[in-house]
């Protein structure tokens, strides 16, 4: 009897996609063969890994310095309450591997940074960008620009989502995005509905397994983007920029790296929970809240609500005390103290993270 290509248990997990034409045998082992970096285990990363691992491609590794956090399970729904406070990846990977012990999973319990992003993307077939940072999106753009690797940008924000397929010979990330926003709002900062980010992530999946599995994709070169609220999907085509600072000489690209990936880098100012709370203990500091006032309505933790379009250095209210800025993720308060602060506000500081952050810190539950 010849040796079959596929053990018995195998073949029971994948016939369904086997039994597509499209996909095949040959399809299936081309599937097994590959070698996935999916850079964030979040609300795109878990359920597109979810599905990459039950089509059985070969070796997933997961990059991801973040831990599980109650604010979190509203989307990525591969995490528990018993997850909480564990890495991402880590968790991710155990989950994963419960459902398919066929493949190979790494956990790579860091952040992808220029120290670590050349050799995982030099070792991987196929990068997902999963995560919700142009920062880290543009350093992808470069490392696979370097290393002539294909990679999926997925991005989400309120009831709406954006995903392109970028090839080492077609347009890059940076000829669709020129420059860093001066303003950049993850999904925790601008809001976004749970299933938004599940519906991406499965079609970055999709696109994935086509993509590895030889069948055409349809977000290759073209920029896909996904309405939820009046359910459309249009596609734009993508061409390359001749003068994209990517594309271009590659010592321009790296320079553009380095100064974007050092925009992350949080401020002097910006404050930890725990430094937040030692210094609101002091009477010369005044706390601020600088969201909406419905936010503020709904829940907060105390001090005065000045919404950040609002807030005036020459406020009356805000004279001789030092100032201490919190909103939902820290987005709008490090722009509100840094407007303070230009205007000679030295003692504005900012809530880091946000009452998010300052919820976990209080280990609520």
């Amino acid at each position: 009897m010849r040796e079959s290509e596929f053990s018995a248990r195998e073949w029971l997990r994948y016939a369904r996609q086997i039994q597509l034409p499209e996909v095949g045998v040959a399809g299936q082992q081309r599937l097994r063969g590959a070698r996935v970096l999916i850079v964030g285990a979040g609300g795109l990363g878990a359920p597109a890994a979810l599905y990459l691992a039950g089509a059985g491609v070969g070796h997933l590794t997961l990059v991801d310095g973040d831990t599980v956090a109650l604010s979190n399970l509203h989307r990525q729904v591969l995490y528990s309450g018993a997850d909480l406070g564990t890495n991402k990846a880590v968790a991710a990977a155990q989950q994963l591997g419960a459902r398919n012990d066929d493949i190979a999973i790494a956990a790579i319990a860091e952040p992808l940074s220029a120290a670590n992003v050349d050799a995982l993307v030099a070792a991987a077939d196929l990068v997902l960008d999963c995560t919700d940072q142009m920062a880290v999106r543009y350093l992808i753009n470069a490392a696979c620009r370097r290393h002539g690797r294909p990679w999926l940008f997925a991005g989400v924000e309120r009831f709406a989502g954006q995903l392109a397929l970028f090839v080492p010979d077609g347009a890059c990330f940076q000829c669709l995005y020129p420059t860093l926003p001066e303003q950049l709002q993850d999904c925790a900062g601008a809001g976004v509905l749970g299933v938004v980010p599940g519906m991406l992530g499965l079609l970055q999946a999709g696109e994935a397994l086509k993509f590895l599995a030889g069948l055409p994709v349809p977000s290759r070169d073209h920029l896909l983007l996904w309405d939820g609220l009046g359910l459309e999907l249009r596609r734009l085509r993508l061409r390359r920029d001749p003068a994209c600072r990517c594309c271009g000489a590659s010592d321009i690209a790296e320079m553009q790296v380095a100064t974007v990936c050092s925009t992350s880098a949080s401020a002097d100012w910006e404050l930890s929970p725990s430094a937040f709370a030692e210094a609101w203990q002091r009477p010369d500091h005044l706390l601020v809240d600088v969201r909406s006032a419905a936010e503020y309505q709904a829940f907060n933790i105390g001090g005065l609500n000045i919404p950040v379009d609002a807030l005036q250095p020459d406020d009356p209210r805000l004279a001789g005390r030092s100032l201490l800025l919190l909103c939902q993720t820290g987005v709008r308060s490090r722009r509100g103290a840094a407007q303070l602060r230009a205007a000679g506000g030295a003692a504005v500081y900012s809530l880091r993270g946000g009452i998010l952050a300052w919820l976990e810190a209080e280990n609520f539950r």
